[in-house]
């Protein structure tokens, strides 16, 4: 079997549990077999040995006085009680000469010839043999040999394994169904709760995971039901945001086109009169009022280009629009092309401006605004330099957009950004005081953030950070 096709991390808890259990019963089950049965035949040997040992014994000071009296009674009757244990199969008595006086051998078993005249204990073929002196009175009359039997033992020892095989049977079978079972106690919860899961990813409302204990798993099911419940409730506020938030954006729109037409259209029709008006006076017009007819018209231009910034400021983040990747040092190439600046401003690019993932048309708005204020706001009618840098950091891009203009006080860093502020007079520079507000809701939609560097008469650094990829809103799922 290849191992690759069975790989534990990928089994079920319950059934790592269930294994885990069985497996340590298998090994004690195991052990016993091996080790009890062989343990108690140890026993059982060290007891034959005592008892061959006070056989000899006895037996040796039994012959040893009839011999020594010239008893050979005595040695008939010490003969008789030595193998009156049936696992006494083999006696013999030797002389000093060697020669056998006395015997018992039913089962006419051969002495082995490792059996030297040295005292000890030798197994042959299941038989004990037990060679000693015969002494009495501290006189060697003799030698004695006794051989015991160990089928009585190993029959025991056998119904000793079978005993021990029917119990290790048992244990693994109890062992297994109690496995079995506690492994379903330990983890019914972890399966209701990963049912529960599964449920949910499906898509199932109103699923909840069915506790059935008061422990840790019990305690993490019923911990899972009540962010369930939270995020049942979290979800059904959400949906009503959205919907709330739908009809916002609806409002919104229509409202934008009331704006775009029904109150951009009385404005050309003003700004169209002024110029019938100054048409049909021809030279006698007043000077005065050629002037105010001017005035009039730059009103109705700043009044425009407010609705045209109101109008942008409302879309930000309303429009879907797909990201792509965008050559950044060809759009702001393209965006002063665009913009046209005067001859004396130069603009330096960095080399190697990044390729970002991005949606084009709000990174062009972020640069044309920062680069048009740049141009716009410049003191320098000399020499007027801006310097465009980007650089990489982790997640995001870093852009700097510095100029040698005027400068901003540092009292008014975070002013500028807010709505309809404006440093310098609306007759002196014309503005709506809208776009750095645009820049700056623009890069904090897309996660970006934006700050300004600046003294007077030092010039200004604008700095803001932009992902290097967005994530189209079509991708993003909410549960």
């Amino acid at each position: 079997m290849n191992f690759s096709l069975f790989k534990l991390r990928d089994v079920s808890i319950r059934t790592k549990i269930i294994l885990g259990q069985f497996f340590l019963i298998v090994l004690v089950s195991v052990f016993i077999y091996s080790y009890y049965p062989k343990q108690q035949k140890e026993l059982a040997l060290q007891a034959v040995e005592g008892k061959i040992e006070s056989i000899s014994n006895m037996f040796s000071i039994g012959v040893g006085i009839g011999m020594g009296e010239m008893d050979l009674v005595a040695v008939s009757e010490a003969l008789e009680w030595a193998h009156s244990d049936s696992s006494v199969i083999y006696i013999s008595i030797l002389n000093t000469d060697s020669l056998e006086i006395a015997s018992f051998n039913p089962d006419n078993v051969q002495v082995p010839k490792e059996l030297t005249l040295s005292e000890g204990l030798l197994e042959v073929n299941g038989i004990i043999f037990k060679e000693s002196k015969i002494l009495y009175q501290g006189i060697i009359f003799g030698n004695l040999f006794i051989g015991y039997s160990l089928n009585r033992i190993d029959q025991e020892i056998a119904k000793l394994k079978k005993t021990t095989l029917y119990f290790c049977l048992a244990l693994l079978t109890v062992g297994g169904v109690l496995s079995v079972i506690i492994g379903n106690m330990i983890t019914s919860n972890i399966r209701n709760l990963d049912n529960a899961v599964k449920a949910i990813s499906s898509g199932l409302k109103n699923t909840r995971v069915k506790v059935k204990s008061n422990d840790e798993m019990g305690k993490l099911g019923a911990a899972f039901n009540n962010m369930l419940d939270n995020l049942e409730r979290s979800r059904d506020e959400l949906l009503a945001y959205s919907e709330q938030l739908k009809k916002q954006n609806k409002e919104l729109n229509q409202f934008s086109y009331v704006v775009s037409h029904d109150l951009k259209a009385p404005l050309r029709a003003i700004f169209k009169l002024s110029e019938w008006i100054e048409e049909d006076l021809g030279d006698s017009i007043p000077e005065d009022s050629r002037k105010n007819l001017e005035t009039l018209r730059g009103r109705v231009f700043r009044l425009e280009s407010l609705i045209n910034g109101l109008l942008e400021y409302s879309k930000i983040g309303r429009t879907d629009i797909s990201p792509e990747n965008v050559d950044t040092n060809k759009l702001i190439n393209d965006i002063i092309e665009l913009l046209n600046p005067p001859e004396y401003i130069q603009i330096n690019i960095q080399e190697k401006m990044p390729v970002v993932h991005t949606k084009r048309i709000l990174l062009q708005q972020v640069f044309s605004n920062l680069i048009n204020n740049a141009i716009k706001y410049h003191d320098k009618k000399e020499r007027g330099v801006i310097n465009i840098k980007a650089k990489e950091i982790g997640r995001f891009y870093t852009f700097v957009v510095e100029d040698n203009g005027p400068g901003i006080e540092k009292q008014y860093h975070e002013k500028i950004f807010a709505i309809f502020q404006t440093l310098e007079t609306r007759d002196r520079v014309e503005g709506t005081g809208i776009g750095l507000s645009i820049v700056k809701k623009i890069i904090e939609e897309v996660g970006g953030a934006i700050k300004v560097e600046s003294e007077p008469g030092t010039g200004s650094k604008f700095i803001f950070t932009w992902p290097k990829e967005i994530v189209p809103a079509s991708k993003l799922k909410i549960a």
